[in-house]
């Protein structure tokens, strides 16, 4: 099934330059917009492919079927859910965001050297202008944003975005330094790594800088043995579905969320996980189902002397996959959930030496990031992550690196 021909070049022309827009755009400018780009990336390169060769791709046939057995029980779970419309459309996000970006990394898989190389150098302008375009943002105080903004956009929003962007930038560093390091640019590939480390310090995104800290140690590790940092991360995977809820009550119970030396906001999600880690046992096996985080009894309640306006006791999400997943889906859907990723992690473990260390490490790192940031349904961090995968296959296409 390679990738060639007339439908080499369309998939080529296509993930080019909708990769080039993700990365010189919208991950420092648009976060949000990354979800509806990822989705349009993908379709447009499977029906591209499908249009002159008259089949669909084939995808790992267990990751899909792993996949399945994840949005059955999500889309199982509308039937009690009391999440409303927005359960709804978070279940068919998720089928316009990972299936046909499932069709898409069966292809990137495809690709030969020649095609590969040409991507990439298209690609890596694009991301140094990325890069270029969030730091004017970070130190000249979001000149663009403010430029391009509505006059209704308020200072929270503005936070908002530099944050998220701080975020995909320090996802997206490892799969772009490996890039850059299949290429034979060895000093430009580390750099790649730390200078996305130091924007992030600079910015208020303790979880960028956390992600991206992640993903160097991990890798440090995978390099020395790829077995190890896979067995960390698989030992992650079960014991935040299995620990999650007892974790979170160990920590009240130490007095992390009255410590003088913790951030307000690491407070507030301590408070916040063992609520809802005393929500657990109301539905243990089915959970309250999807999108159900932001309508369970009591959520919607501030912690006492936390001042005013007061902490929300449950803001939305719980800013925490493993405690969400078990919150909404229940031990069945972590149980789904834990499966998916082990078998991603699996997949990730047969790649070539040359890209494993920093798949597994970039895959640990999104991760660690899930267990404090965000929600776990988030569509433009859902697709931030995919659009890493794209990338990490991609570097697997250069098979003879300078």
């Amino acid at each position: 099934m390679a990738v060639s021909g007339g439908a080499g070049r369309a998939f080529t022309g296509i993930f080019g330059f909708f990769g080039m827009l993700i990365l010189a755009v919208l991950v420092p400018l648009v976060p949000l917009g990354l979800a509806p780009g990822m989705a349009v990336l993908s379709v447009l390169c499977v029906a591209a492919f499908f249009w002159h060769r008259r089949f669909l791709p084939i995808p790992d046939r267990v990751l899909l079927l792993a996949l399945g057995l994840f949005l059955g029980w999500a889309g199982f779970s509308l039937t009690w859910t009391i999440g409303g419309g927005k359960a709804t459309t978070g279940f068919f996000s998720f089928l316009y965001l990972w299936l046909p970006s499932l069709l898409l990394l069966s292809l990137l898989t495809e690709l030969s050297d020649i095609a590969a190389r040409r991507l990439t150098g298209w690609l890596l302008p694009a991301a140094v202008l990325g890069a270029t375009l969030f730091a004017v943002e970070l130190l000249a105080g979001q000149p663009i944003q403010h430029w391009a903004a509505g006059p209704d956009k308020g200072l929270l929003d503005f936070e908002r975005d530099l944050n998220r962007a701080a975020l995909l930038l320090s996802l997206l560093a490892g799969p772009v330094a490996l890039l850059l390091w299949r290429l034979g640019w060895r000093r430009v590939a580390g750099l790649a790594l730390f200078v996305p480390l130091l924007m992030a310090a600079d910015s208020s995104s303790q979880s960028a800088v956390a992600a991206l800290a992640g993903v160097i140690i991990l890798l440090s590790v995978a390099v020395l043995s790829w077995r190890l940092a896979a067995g960390l991360v698989a030992v992650g995977i079960v014991a935040g579905f299995t620990l999650c809820g007892p974790v979170a009550q160990w920590m009240m119970t130490a007095g992390l969320s009255d410590a003088a030396w913790m951030p307000d906001s690491f407070r507030h999600r301590i408070m916040t996980w063992h609520f809802v880690a005393g929500r657990l046992g109301d539905h243990p096996w089915i959970g309250w189902g999807l999108e159900a985080s932001r309508a369970i009894p009591g959520g919607g309640e501030v912690f006492p002397n936390t001042g005013p306006p007061g902490w929300p006791v449950l803001p939305i999400h719980p800013h925490n996959l493993f405690l969400q997943v078990r919150l909404e889906l229940g031990w069945v859907g972590a149980a789904a959930a834990g499966l998916l990723l082990l078998v991603i992690l699996h997949r990730l473990t047969r790649l070539d030496a040359a890209i494993r260390p920093m798949a597994i490490a970039v895959l640990g790192g999104a991760i660690f990031t899930q267990c404090f940031a965000y929600g776990a349904w988030q569509g433009w961090l859902i697709c931030g992550m995919l659009f890493c995968a794209a990338l990490v296959a991609l570097a697997g296409r250069i098979t003879s690196p300078s």
